[in-house]
């Protein structure tokens, strides 16, 4: 008897939240812009952490390569395209946060920091969703694998 695919005890590389250091340009959205050159989930983390300046960061250029890399990696997971997507909104936003100037009647707007909070908050939870995603995916399933 064949085993199902389903019922195998592996996890899939996008599942795993350790980064791989063997990761290519198919797994990896790479981005090249001034200011920075490198993965985009690590511009996100420094966005967040302040560590990278967004205002040299062509939200452009960084679309560009975003829209590039979806066109030539149509075979990858919808998650892992959507994942990128949300990156990419979150650093787009967070820029235009600190363009714009603020508003003096911004009573119900967060502020920067909150939304830094509430950023590092989802992604929390999008890690807890994937691990408990994997763990659910490696029990045996009635009728699959039972």
């Amino acid at each position: 008897m064949s085993e199902d695919p389903q019922c195998r005890d592996e996890t899939s590389e996008w599942e795993s939240s350790e980064p791989r250091l063997d990761a290519g340009p198919d797994d990896t959205l790479v981005v090249d812009v001034e200011g920075f050159e490198g993965p985009l989930d690590l511009l996100l983390a420094l966005a967040r952490t302040q560590k990278v300046d967004l205002a040299k960061i062509s939200v452009l250029a960084l679309a560009q390569q975003y829209l590039d890399f979806i066109a030539e990696a149509r075979r990858l997971r919808l998650e892992v395209a959507a994942d990128y997507l949300v990156m990419a909104a979150w650093l787009a936003y967070l820029k235009s946060k600190l363009l714009l100037p603020a508003e003096p009647s911004d009573e119900g707007e967060p502020s920067g920091a909150e939304l830094a909070a509430l950023l590092a908050f989802r992604l929390k939870r999008l890690d807890a969703m994937r691990e408990v995603s994997a763990q659910m995916m490696t029990r045996k399933r009635l009728g699959r694998c039972l």
